[in-house]
Parts: C-alpha cells; structure tokens; sequence
C-alpha cells in the first residue's frame, strides 16, 4: 500500500499537507485520504532541529505496526527517519499535539472571505477536525495492508 503526503501550507508553527492513499479500483491511482498536521518544516541541512517542534525530512518511509506505550495500542511507525525516532501518524489537532509525529484529520479553513490571505491565496488555519475518525479510518486500511502481506510505505513531500 502506498500513502503521499504532499506539503502545502508552510507556516512559522505548523505545516498543513495533504494525504493520499492507492485507489482500491486502481492502484495506480491516488486518491485524497484527509489532511494532515505537522510541526513548522525546517531545512535541515541549514536549521537545527527542534526536538517535537521540527516537521520530518522529505523521503520515502516503510511503515509498521508497533505498540505505544503513549497510545497503550498498535499504532503506525514511520521506518528509519533521518535525525527522528519514534514518528507516528496519531490523532490530535493543534500544532502542541504532533511532537514531531504527523497528525491526520480535516484542516479548518477560514469562515469568511475576508479571513482569507489578502493574496487570495487559499488559506488554513493550524488546526484538524475529526482526527479520531480520520486516523480509525486510516488505522484499517493500514492494519488490512499488512494482514495481506502487503508493505506499506509513505513518501512525504
């Protein structure tokens, strides 16, 4: 099973992406999953990281199922990320929420036209809705991967 998650938004405390799973017709074809939360992106070959406030390095990562002990169940690891231990996709909807892990729900989006970017420029606001939900749903297609026999990889952009 393959996962991309595209970067979009790059803010001074957070980063909005957008994730995509294989379509189950095609898998050739990906498909838009939910969004998706991140601490502030860092170049790392010119910025230190951030303990819990640095976005991971761009790349291609295995994923599995491992227990947390945080999380007291299975939940998805990201394999053999640079300068990270311990990358998970969790539930949560504020940047103070990712400690560095990637976070699935839906971004919340200004109300009103005029709380868009001056720009026009189509903003988000830091913040998921509906992540338990978002990352059950992304939990079982995961766990059903890997009951198959399947590797399941995500590469980040």
């Amino acid at each position: 099973m393959k996962i991309r998650l595209k970067r979009m938004y790059y803010k001074d405390t957070y980063t909005i992406g957008a994730l995509q799973v294989q379509s189950e017709d095609n898998p050739n074809v990906m498909v838009y999953f939910c969004d998706t939360l991140e601490p502030r992106w860092r170049d790392l070959t010119k910025e230190k990281k951030v303990a819990g406030k640095t976005a991971i390095p761009s790349g291609t990562y295995k994923i599995e199922l491992r227990y947390s002990k945080k999380f007291e169940k299975m939940m998805p690891y990201l394999c053999d990320v640079p300068f990270f231990e311990g990358i998970m996709i969790h539930i949560g909807n504020v940047p103070s929420d990712t400690r560095g892990c990637i976070l699935v729900g839906k971004a919340v989006r200004p109300r009103k036209p005029e709380e868009e970017n001056p720009t026009g420029e189509a903003t988000v606001i830091g913040r998921l809705t509906d992540s338990r939900i978002t990352f059950n749903r992304l939990y079982e297609l995961i766990r059903e991967a890997v009951r198959k026999g399947e590797e399941v990889e995500v590469k980040v952009a």
